[in-house]
């Protein structure tokens, strides 16, 4: 695939996450919000009590941050070149976004059955790295598969 990110921004990618879930450990079960980050922006669409369109609004950005680098660091993971890049590792990314996309959206139609009122809203937050999170994960175990098949054909000509 030629529209992939240099190897090494899977490390990068790996801290932006790791900082990621730290915002969000401080922010959401600590409650911590820095006064630092409590600055004048522009909202397309801002609904606290008040609803606001197409203005500057005072926010505390801590979510945004937390959301931004969580979604960075997965990007970043999930579209970095590996090691072996070939048709092979192609049709295994395919596969994985092929899986990736189902399970979402059966994720997706059992929460529209069966949650409701705020839990839905936090599970369609949830929903925006789920996806990402699944590929991740398929990825990972079938390339990882893919690399011990590459190493035994070369241990066996290397025998032969």
């Amino acid at each position: 695939m030629n529209h992939l990110l240099p190897m090494n921004f899977r490390l990068m990618g790996i801290l932006f996450f790791i900082a990621g879930l730290f915002s969000a450990l401080l922010r959401f079960y600590e409650g911590f919000k820095p006064e630092l980050l409590n600055i004048r922006v522009f909202a397309f669409c801002s609904v606290y009590l008040e609803s606001k369109y197409m203005q500057v609004i005072r926010n505390n950005m801590a979510e945004e941050l937390t959301g931004f680098l969580l979604l960075t660091g997965l990007l970043m993971i999930a579209f970095s070149r590996e090691k072996y890049e070939n048709e092979a590792v192609d049709r295994i990314r395919l596969r994985s976004f092929q899986w990736a996309a189902w399970v979402n959206y059966l994720f997706l139609m059992a929460a529209v059955l069966f949650t409701y009122g705020f839990g839905f809203v936090y599970l369609v937050i949830l929903n925006m790295g789920f996806p990402l999170v699944v590929y991740i994960l398929l990825f990972r175990i079938r390339y990882a598969r893919y690399v011990k098949e590459i190493n035994r054909a070369d241990a066996q000509q290397q025998t032969i």
